[in-house]
């Protein structure tokens, strides 16, 4: 899993290319249009088939496991570019949510390996990465081209589902996962925030402040404005032993 200096560099380095501070709740419809080879393609109810069927009408070779099934959004990258589905009948917070975590993929599983390959290989790599030819013998550098995927990529942003999946597709996500939340609310101010005297004490109540505050100026939904509450407080140190031992007692 990429560490937590990665992840707040790639955030800050999106931001910067952007070229503006983000305020919040961010725009970051906006800031992937304005800045990224992205385009965003809205649908009600968004389902597989609808990629699909998308991919078929531009004769583009995309290949998505699994039955039709609702999804919260989908990356499809080919040749550097890339498109964005999302459900319009999500909450504008989920949306937000969405894209940040797609924009994601794009940025740390798509782009980021790609341009490695090509600062190392040169710009001869570009038919292998685009999927026009295989690697030739001395271009198949697994410290190369091992991360990098080859022709056209796609990652969904699906609903809950029987099964679980590989602990390799859960890294990847929580991975995902991580950078929208960074791109979003910055681990950093919020850590400050909460170590301020002024801000309330115990793990419960801190736990409810912060989750509002990632809900109303942030623009997180409640479920996971919940989760990066509890993953920020836990980088902090608590609950500490002081919060667990007065629950015990109550």
């Amino acid at each position: 899993m990429d560490s937590t200096i990665l992840i707040e560099n790639t955030a800050q380095e999106f931001w910067a290319l952007v070229g503006a501070t983000p305020s919040y709740p961010c725009d970051i419809k906006a800031a992937i249009t304005l800045t990224l080879p992205i385009e965003l393609y809205p649908i009600a109810g968004l389902r597989v088939k609808d990629v699909l069927d998308w991919a078929e009408r531009i004769r583009l070779n995309c290949h998505i496991r699994g039955r039709d099934r609702r999804l919260h959004g989908c990356l499809i990258a080919d040749r550097g570019k890339g498109t964005i589905f999302l459900d319009t009948q999500d909450h504008e917070n989920e949306q937000r949510f969405t894209l940040a975590h797609e924009l994601a993929h794009f940025l740390r599983d798509y782009q980021a390996p790609r341009q490695r390959a090509l600062t190392i290989l040169g710009e001869t790599i570009l038919p292998v990465l685009d999927g026009d030819r295989p690697p030739a013998l001395a271009e198949r550098l697994p410290a190369v081209l091992g991360t990098v995927p080859l022709g056209v990529m796609s990652h969904l942003m699906e609903r809950p589902d029987e099964g679980l999946p590989s602990n390799t597709v859960i890294d990847v996500e929580d991975r995902a996962n991580r950078l929208a939340l960074e791109l979003l609310a910055p681990a950093l101010p919020l850590q400050n925030v909460m170590e301020q005297a002024t801000t309330p004490r115990g793990f419960s109540t801190r736990k409810t402040f912060l989750t509002e505050l990632l809900i109303t100026h942030y623009g997180l939904s409640g479920a996971i404005a919940t989760s990066y509450a509890h993953y920020l407080l836990r980088q902090l140190g608590e609950p500490t032993f002081r919060d667990w031992l007065f629950r015990s007692a109550e």
